[in-house]
Parts: C-alpha cells; structure tokens; sequence
C-alpha cells in the first residue's frame, strides 16, 4: 500500500513539474512571436522580460523534476508575484485576457503549494518525482514481440 501512496506523491510533484516546464516554453514562444511579429502580444506584456521569465520557468521546472525543493520554493513565489502582478492590472485595465492570466496564474499557484508536502515524502523517502510525460508515452512506446 504505500508503493502506491508514494507513485501518487511522485505523480503530484512530476505534473507540477511539467506543469511549470510547459508553461515557459509556451512564455518563450509567446515571446519570440511577440518580438518578431505580432504587435498584439508586444502590447499583452510578452517581450525580453517574459522571455527571461519564461526561461527562468523552464529551469525551475527540470529543478523540480530533479527533487529540488529550493526550485520549488522559488517557482511558488514566482507564480504568487504574478498572480499579484495580474491582479493590480486587472483592477487598473479590466481586461477578460488580463483576468484569465490571473486565474491560471492562481491555480498554478495552488497546485505548486499542493506539492509541497509531497516534495517533503520524496526527499524523506529518497523517491524522484514521476518524469512521465502521457503525451509523448505514445511515442516513446517500443513494440513488444
């Protein structure tokens, strides 16, 4: 039985992990679109600083993968200075755009502070977090005979 409690706590820290991976790579794209061809996203905030955010994010990401709990610490305190970011401009601008990036930026939050305390079980226990990836596992599948 606590095989499985502990694959659990191993999932929860892996999709947070890849949670905070995707969400930079998909901050850098952003960002390459906006500094090469969309003027739209220039004015949405995405440029050299989100581009450096979104590196950042990527970095925290694998750190988390590899049973970092500094990354962790620091990812939470990331998404929390965003969400508060999203929040004062949303009282100032009343954008539904600007509303939607502090939604997930708050959920993403939640989520990072709902590992924490599996983080704790896999240092105690000496466990690395899941690195399974169900988008890729269909290529990643090696036919069996």
């Amino acid at each position: 039985m606590s095989g499985k409690h502990q694959l659990n706590h191993a999932q929860r820290v892996g999709k947070v992990a890849n949670l905070t991976i995707f969400l930079g790579i998909l901050g850098i794209i952003l960002s390459i679109l906006a500094l090469t061809m969309s003027q739209g996203l220039a004015q949405r905030g995405y440029g050299f600083s989100y581009l450096t955010i979104g590196s950042f994010m990527i970095a925290l990401g694998y750190g988390i993968r590899y049973r970092r709990q500094y990354c962790l610490y620091t990812t939470i305190a990331l998404f929390v200075v965003l969400s508060c970011n999203f929040l004062v401009r949303v009282f100032i601008q009343h954008t539904m755009y600007l509303t939607l990036r502090l939604a997930l930026c708050c959920w993403v939050s939640f989520r990072l502070v709902q590992a924490l305390s599996s983080m704790q079980i896999l240092i105690t226990t000496n466990t690395f977090p899941d690195k399974n990836n169900r988008f890729m596992k269909p290529f990643l599948k090696q036919k069996r005979l």
